[in-house]
């Protein structure tokens, strides 16, 4: 197969959009008569391309232009000779629908994640926001195939009106290499984390992730389980009001703020900790649509704790890699805690099992191996 992808998200930009184009790209490479990628030019991505082993086209826009750019040189590009074009969300869409109506690709293909789907730019503005929901999900159901990372965003999908025959849902994966276990017991030296019980979340640091519930159910915990500590890896707008509350809960000597945690360390940082918890909420259009964290704990053997909302059910099997709470409900999450930080079998039980799950079924190469086994088996029809 011949395949172009498009991405508005990738390296050196970081996040989790990006971090799926990038490692799609490296296996779609290799599984391919012929790969390539178009993406924005962002600062300092001559030395990203110099370690690909396929070409990639850089676009000199930001990336929220990226759907002008790729409409003016994406037949430029696809007439080199594709059979597919990927896109990596639908913002891009129009460059694949007109490719495919000049007759350069037989097929497009499209990702969604959960967010973009939800997401209305001018949706405050009279007329004009109810029509750009419907252009985009016109678009969508016009693509030969869509790609969603749970059952959540294939839901909003078919909310669209996507027929359930054009969805094929594949859940995000984890770089098993990258995320194993680590030297936990280094990193807690390294922050002064002592050698007790010790809850961690590392995330963006916003509202709707959640750690505000996490705090009120430390404070619960603290007298139950002595030298009980709680790390927060991360940076975002949310810190400061956090700080304030871990203030007015008197968790001061119980709290650490981490700051960014280095990629390097993300392993040692999951491994350190008893439990992962990030009992995130949905507040469309921010949601959690699928969870990657939970699988680079999982990966690393450390029991999780989510929420039931968005697509974290795809990336938590209740009961057998971590446990899922409703949202918000600190006296659930509570005793979700409790549970695990009281029963070191358990949770060992639970990360063992998230290890081998991931091993089995959610590398990237299992990610990377099924759509590729989806977007033969279309072109082949």
């Amino acid at each position: 197969m011949r395949l172009l992808m498009i991405t508005q998200d990738f390296p050196p930009q970081t996040g989790g959009i990006q971090t799926y184009s990038a490692e799609l790209g490296q296996r779609f490479a290799a599984s391919c008569d012929r790969f390539e990628m178009v993406a924005p030019a962002d600062e300092g991505f001559e030395a990203v391309d110099a370690g690909l082993p396929y070409p990639v086209h850089r676009l000199p826009v930001p990336s929220d232009r990226m759907v002008f750019a790729t409409l003016l040189s994406g037949a430029a590009i696809a007439k080199q000779g594709f059979d597919a074009v990927f896109h990596a969300q639908w913002y891009t869409l129009p460059a694949g629908l007109w490719l495919r109506r000049r007759g350069h690709v037989r097929r497009v293909f499209v990702a969604a994640h959960g967010r973009e789907l939800l997401l209305n730019v001018v949706e405050r503005v009279p007329a004009v926001g109810s029509g750009y929901a419907a252009a985009r999900d016109a678009m969508l159901r016009k693509a030969d195939l869509l790609m969603p990372v749970s059952s959540y965003t294939g839901g909003l999908l078919e909310d669209a009106g996507v027929s359930s025959k054009a969805i094929h849902v594949a859940p995000n994966g984890v770089d098993a290499d990258a995320f194993r276990v680590g030297d936990g017991v280094a990193f807690r030296a390294e922050h002064g984390l002592g050698d007790g019980p010790l809850i961690t979340t590392v995330c963006r640091l916003v509202p709707r992730k959640g750690i505000d519930t996490t705090l009120e159910a430390v404070a619960r915990l603290r007298e139950r389980i002595p030298g009980l500590r709680y790390a927060i890896g991360g940076s975002g707008p949310d810190r400061e009001r956090l700080e304030v509350r871990v203030r007015d809960l008197g968790l001061q000597d119980t709290v650490r703020f981490l700051g960014r945690v280095p990629d390097a360390e993300m392993a040692n940082c999951m491994t350190a900790a008893d439990v992962f918890c990030m009992p995130a909420r949905s507040e469309p259009p921010d949601v959690e649509g699928f969870g990657l964290v939970f699988l680079e704990a999982g990966a690393c053997e450390t029991a999780v704790i989510g929420a039931r909302a968005g697509g974290v059910p795809d990336a938590i099997v209740h009961g057998e890699t971590g446990l899922l709470v409703e949202p918000s409900d600190t006296t659930a999450l509570a005793d979700a805690l409790h549970e695990l930080l009281t029963q070191p079998k358990v949770r060992a039980r639970m990360g063992a099992a998230a290890r081998t799950r991931i091993e089995a079924q959610c590398t990237w190469d299992h990610v990377a191996s099924g759509l590729m086994e989806t977007m033969r088996a279309s072109l082949a029809r």
